[in-house]
Protein backbone atom coordinates (compact mmCIF):
# COMPACT_ATOMS: atom_id res chain seq x y z
CA UNK A 1 0.00 0.00 0.00
CA UNK A 2 2.74 2.23 -1.45
CA UNK A 3 0.30 4.65 -3.30
CA UNK A 4 -2.88 6.50 -3.89
CA UNK A 5 -2.85 4.65 -7.09
CA UNK A 6 -2.29 1.00 -5.29
CA UNK A 7 -5.39 2.85 -3.15
CA UNK A 8 -7.26 3.54 -6.37
CA UNK A 9 -7.16 0.47 -8.24
CA UNK A 10 -7.87 -1.34 -5.09
CA UNK A 11 -11.45 0.87 -5.01
CA UNK A 12 -11.75 0.00 -8.93
CA UNK A 13 -11.32 -3.84 -7.95
CA UNK A 14 -12.69 -5.56 -4.54
CA UNK A 15 -16.17 -4.72 -3.44
CA UNK A 16 -16.64 -2.83 -0.16
CA UNK A 17 -17.20 -4.98 3.03
CA UNK A 18 -20.20 -4.57 4.78
CA UNK A 19 -18.56 -3.26 7.90
CA UNK A 20 -17.14 -0.39 5.66
CA UNK A 21 -20.77 1.03 5.50
CA UNK A 22 -21.47 4.07 7.83
CA UNK A 23 -24.65 4.28 9.90
CA UNK A 24 -26.19 6.47 9.83
CA UNK A 25 -28.44 7.81 12.81
CA UNK A 26 -32.08 8.78 12.87
CA UNK A 27 -33.07 12.08 14.75
CA UNK A 28 -36.38 14.06 15.66
CA UNK A 29 -37.60 11.71 13.45
CA UNK A 30 -35.95 11.75 10.32
CA UNK A 31 -33.14 9.66 8.37
CA UNK A 32 -31.74 11.90 5.35
CA UNK A 33 -28.89 10.31 3.50
CA UNK A 34 -26.86 12.12 0.78
CA UNK A 35 -27.15 9.82 -2.50
CA UNK A 36 -22.90 10.11 -2.84
CA UNK A 37 -22.43 8.65 1.08
CA UNK A 38 -22.41 5.95 0.72
CA UNK A 39 -19.40 2.89 0.24
CA UNK A 40 -20.23 0.86 -2.37
CA UNK A 41 -18.83 1.01 -6.17
CA UNK A 42 -20.84 2.81 -8.00
CA UNK A 43 -21.01 0.54 -10.94
CA UNK A 44 -23.01 2.22 -13.91
CA UNK A 45 -24.05 5.21 -11.42
CA UNK A 46 -22.07 8.39 -12.26
CA UNK A 47 -21.09 11.26 -9.43
CA UNK A 48 -22.66 14.55 -11.25
CA UNK A 49 -22.97 18.16 -10.40
CA UNK A 50 -24.95 19.33 -13.85
CA UNK A 51 -28.63 19.42 -11.87
CA UNK A 52 -28.66 22.87 -9.71
CA UNK A 53 -29.63 22.54 -6.40
CA UNK A 54 -28.27 19.53 -5.45
CA UNK A 55 -27.32 18.96 -1.65
CA UNK A 56 -24.22 17.22 -0.90
CA UNK A 57 -21.00 17.20 -2.74
CA UNK A 58 -23.02 15.94 -6.00
CA UNK A 59 -25.82 13.56 -7.06
CA UNK A 60 -25.63 10.17 -8.35
CA UNK A 61 -27.21 9.87 -12.34
CA UNK A 62 -28.10 6.25 -13.72
CA UNK A 63 -26.06 5.32 -16.96
CA UNK A 64 -27.33 1.35 -17.53
CA UNK A 65 -30.01 0.01 -19.13
CA UNK A 66 -32.57 1.82 -21.48
CA UNK A 67 -34.21 5.36 -20.43
CA UNK A 68 -37.55 3.15 -20.64
CA UNK A 69 -36.60 0.45 -18.16
CA UNK A 70 -33.77 -2.59 -17.69
CA UNK A 71 -33.17 -5.14 -14.55
CA UNK A 72 -31.70 -4.49 -11.06
CA UNK A 73 -27.79 -3.01 -11.64
CA UNK A 74 -24.89 -1.63 -10.17
CA UNK A 75 -26.63 -2.08 -6.50
CA UNK A 76 -25.93 1.26 -3.96
CA UNK A 77 -26.03 0.51 0.05
CA UNK A 78 -26.90 2.75 2.77
CA UNK A 79 -27.56 1.25 6.18
CA UNK A 80 -29.32 3.17 8.77
CA UNK A 81 -30.64 3.18 12.94
CA UNK A 82 -33.11 4.65 14.69
CA UNK A 83 -34.29 5.62 17.92
CA UNK A 84 -37.64 6.31 17.77
CA UNK A 85 -40.58 3.57 17.01
CA UNK A 86 -43.07 3.87 14.53
CA UNK A 87 -43.94 3.99 10.90
CA UNK A 88 -41.56 5.50 8.46
CA UNK A 89 -42.10 6.74 4.63
CA UNK A 90 -39.33 6.20 2.42
CA UNK A 91 -38.61 9.16 0.13
CA UNK A 92 -36.11 10.23 -2.30
CA UNK A 93 -35.25 13.17 -4.15
CA UNK A 94 -34.67 12.74 -8.18
CA UNK A 95 -34.87 14.17 -11.22
CA UNK A 96 -35.53 12.75 -14.63
CA UNK A 97 -33.17 13.79 -17.51
CA UNK A 98 -35.07 12.76 -20.15
CA UNK A 99 -34.21 12.51 -23.74
CA UNK A 100 -37.64 12.40 -25.72
CA UNK A 101 -40.76 14.53 -24.92
CA UNK A 102 -41.93 11.20 -22.82
CA UNK A 103 -42.78 12.28 -19.32
CA UNK A 104 -42.73 8.83 -17.91
CA UNK A 105 -39.34 7.67 -18.80
CA UNK A 106 -35.49 7.93 -16.92
CA UNK A 107 -37.68 8.56 -13.73
CA UNK A 108 -37.14 5.25 -11.65
CA UNK A 109 -34.96 3.00 -9.69
CA UNK A 110 -35.00 -0.40 -7.98
CA UNK A 111 -35.30 -0.34 -4.00
CA UNK A 112 -34.88 -2.89 -1.29
CA UNK A 113 -34.94 -2.74 2.47
CA UNK A 114 -33.33 -5.70 5.07
CA UNK A 115 -33.68 -5.89 8.30
CA UNK A 116 -36.26 -6.90 11.44
CA UNK A 117 -38.90 -4.36 10.18
CA UNK A 118 -42.78 -4.96 9.36
CA UNK A 119 -45.34 -3.29 6.61
CA UNK A 120 -46.58 0.03 8.07
CA UNK A 121 -49.32 -0.27 5.78
CA UNK A 122 -51.07 -2.55 3.46
CA UNK A 123 -47.89 -2.67 1.33
CA UNK A 124 -47.03 -6.65 1.27
CA UNK A 125 -43.71 -7.03 3.04
CA UNK A 126 -42.85 -9.07 0.10
CA UNK A 127 -42.58 -5.88 -2.25
CA UNK A 128 -40.84 -3.81 0.40
CA UNK A 129 -37.98 -6.44 0.89
CA UNK A 130 -37.26 -7.14 -2.54
CA UNK A 131 -36.25 -5.43 -5.72
CA UNK A 132 -38.80 -3.10 -6.33
CA UNK A 133 -39.62 -0.21 -8.89
CA UNK A 134 -39.52 3.38 -6.95
CA UNK A 135 -40.67 6.10 -9.40
CA UNK A 136 -41.07 9.99 -9.86
CA UNK A 137 -38.81 12.95 -9.79
CA UNK A 138 -38.81 15.97 -11.93
CA UNK A 139 -37.65 17.06 -15.72
CA UNK A 140 -36.92 20.36 -14.27
CA UNK A 141 -35.47 20.48 -11.63
CA UNK A 142 -35.50 18.27 -7.96
CA UNK A 143 -38.73 16.34 -7.56
CA UNK A 144 -39.98 13.39 -5.42
CA UNK A 145 -40.07 9.46 -5.36
CA UNK A 146 -42.79 8.37 -3.27
CA UNK A 147 -44.27 5.56 -4.42
CA UNK A 148 -43.54 1.72 -5.69
CA UNK A 149 -44.98 -0.12 -8.72
CA UNK A 150 -45.28 -3.52 -9.15
CA UNK A 151 -46.94 -4.55 -12.65
CA UNK A 152 -49.36 -0.93 -12.68
CA UNK A 153 -50.77 -1.54 -9.03
CA UNK A 154 -48.81 1.52 -6.75
CA UNK A 155 -47.96 0.90 -3.23
CA UNK A 156 -46.61 3.13 -0.29
CA UNK A 157 -43.47 2.46 0.85
CA UNK A 158 -44.16 2.54 4.97
CA UNK A 159 -42.06 0.32 6.87
CA UNK A 160 -42.27 -0.26 11.12
CA UNK A 161 -39.06 0.21 12.40
CA UNK A 162 -37.34 -0.74 15.74
CA UNK A 163 -35.19 1.10 18.03
CA UNK A 164 -31.54 -0.30 17.82
CA UNK A 165 -31.82 -2.43 14.65
CA UNK A 166 -29.64 -1.53 11.74
CA UNK A 167 -31.75 -1.50 8.68
CA UNK A 168 -29.77 -1.90 4.91
CA UNK A 169 -31.24 -0.21 2.03
CA UNK A 170 -30.62 -1.38 -1.43
CA UNK A 171 -30.97 1.19 -4.25
CA UNK A 172 -30.31 -1.02 -7.84
CA UNK A 173 -30.31 1.37 -11.38
CA UNK A 174 -33.60 0.82 -13.42
CA UNK A 175 -33.66 3.34 -16.25
CA UNK A 176 -30.85 5.26 -17.52
CA UNK A 177 -30.43 9.28 -16.76
CA UNK A 178 -32.68 8.91 -13.59
CA UNK A 179 -30.90 11.13 -10.75
CA UNK A 180 -30.27 10.40 -7.30
CA UNK A 181 -29.97 13.11 -5.15
CA UNK A 182 -30.46 12.25 -1.44
CA UNK A 183 -32.90 9.52 0.58
CA UNK A 184 -35.09 10.27 3.83
CA UNK A 185 -36.86 7.89 5.59
CA UNK A 186 -39.27 10.31 7.48
CA UNK A 187 -41.50 8.98 11.01
CA UNK A 188 -45.09 9.17 10.72
CA UNK A 189 -44.95 12.02 13.18
CA UNK A 190 -42.98 14.05 10.76
CA UNK A 191 -44.83 15.99 8.11
CA UNK A 192 -43.47 15.66 4.55
CA UNK A 193 -44.47 19.66 3.56
CA UNK A 194 -41.82 21.02 6.21
CA UNK A 195 -39.28 18.48 4.59
CA UNK A 196 -40.04 19.32 1.00
CA UNK A 197 -39.60 23.24 1.12
CA UNK A 198 -36.56 22.84 3.66
CA UNK A 199 -34.59 19.59 3.12
CA UNK A 200 -32.81 18.84 6.47
CA UNK A 201 -29.20 18.24 6.57
CA UNK A 202 -27.68 14.96 6.21
CA UNK A 203 -27.63 12.51 9.55
CA UNK A 204 -25.12 12.12 11.61
CA UNK A 205 -23.13 8.79 11.40
CA UNK A 206 -21.23 6.30 12.75
CA UNK A 207 -18.61 4.27 11.15
CA UNK A 208 -18.84 1.26 10.34
CA UNK A 209 -14.76 0.83 10.83
CA UNK A 210 -13.64 -0.16 13.97
CA UNK A 211 -12.01 2.03 15.79
CA UNK A 212 -10.99 5.79 15.01
CA UNK A 213 -12.09 9.58 15.98
CA UNK A 214 -15.09 11.27 14.11
CA UNK A 215 -14.98 14.44 13.04
CA UNK A 216 -16.81 16.74 10.69
CA UNK A 217 -16.66 14.99 7.18
CA UNK A 218 -14.90 17.76 4.80
CA UNK A 219 -13.61 17.33 1.38
CA UNK A 220 -9.94 17.75 0.73
CA UNK A 221 -7.52 17.41 -2.86
CA UNK A 222 -4.78 14.92 -1.27
CA UNK A 223 -0.84 15.63 -2.11
CA UNK A 224 0.93 12.19 -2.74
CA UNK A 225 4.62 12.76 -1.57
CA UNK A 226 5.52 12.48 -5.21
CA UNK A 227 2.97 14.86 -6.22
CA UNK A 228 0.19 13.02 -7.36
CA UNK A 229 -3.14 14.11 -6.21
CA UNK A 230 -6.99 12.98 -5.68
CA UNK A 231 -10.36 14.51 -3.90
CA UNK A 232 -11.48 12.96 -1.20
CA UNK A 233 -14.08 12.97 1.72
CA UNK A 234 -12.23 12.55 4.94
CA UNK A 235 -14.09 10.67 7.15
CA UNK A 236 -12.00 9.75 10.43
CA UNK A 237 -8.65 8.77 12.11
CA UNK A 238 -7.13 6.41 13.77
CA UNK A 239 -4.14 6.19 15.07
CA UNK A 240 -1.74 6.74 11.39
CA UNK A 241 -4.58 6.23 8.98
CA UNK A 242 -7.31 7.75 8.15
CA UNK A 243 -10.80 6.86 6.61
CA UNK A 244 -12.25 8.72 3.22
CA UNK A 245 -14.28 8.12 0.64
CA UNK A 246 -12.75 8.62 -2.56
CA UNK A 247 -14.88 7.82 -6.25
CA UNK A 248 -17.99 7.14 -3.74
CA UNK A 249 -16.23 4.11 -2.13
CA UNK A 250 -14.82 4.14 1.61
CA UNK A 251 -10.81 2.99 2.40
CA UNK A 252 -8.27 3.68 4.53
CA UNK A 253 -5.59 5.68 3.60
CA UNK A 254 -1.83 5.89 5.34
CA UNK A 255 -0.93 9.57 6.64
CA UNK A 256 3.13 8.56 5.90
CA UNK A 257 2.43 8.57 2.06
CA UNK A 258 0.68 12.01 2.31
CA UNK A 259 2.13 15.45 1.83
CA UNK A 260 3.54 17.61 4.93
CA UNK A 261 0.83 20.11 4.60
CA UNK A 262 -1.93 17.70 4.44
CA UNK A 263 -0.45 16.05 7.50
CA UNK A 264 -0.61 19.52 9.38
CA UNK A 265 -4.43 19.55 8.19
CA UNK A 266 -5.45 16.50 9.19
CA UNK A 267 -3.66 17.05 12.30
CA UNK A 268 -5.73 20.07 13.09
CA UNK A 269 -8.53 18.42 11.61
CA UNK A 270 -9.04 15.23 13.70
CA UNK A 271 -9.50 15.18 17.57
CA UNK A 272 -6.22 12.39 17.24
Amino acid sequence: MGSLRYLLSLLLVFPADAADHPVFEEKGGVVMIEAESTASRLGKWKLMTTVDGFSGTGHLEFTGNKPESGPPDSPLIYRFTVSKAGNYSLVLRGHKNLVSKREDICNDCFVALDGDFESGNNTPKKILESDTKMFGGNAKGWGWCQRLDVNHKKWDPVYTLKPGETYELTIHGRSKNFNLDAILFLHESKGFNEIRSKLPQESDRSSGMAGGSRANPVNRTLTHQDGRRITATLLSRSGDRITARVNGRTTDIPLEILSEDDRKFIDGWSPD
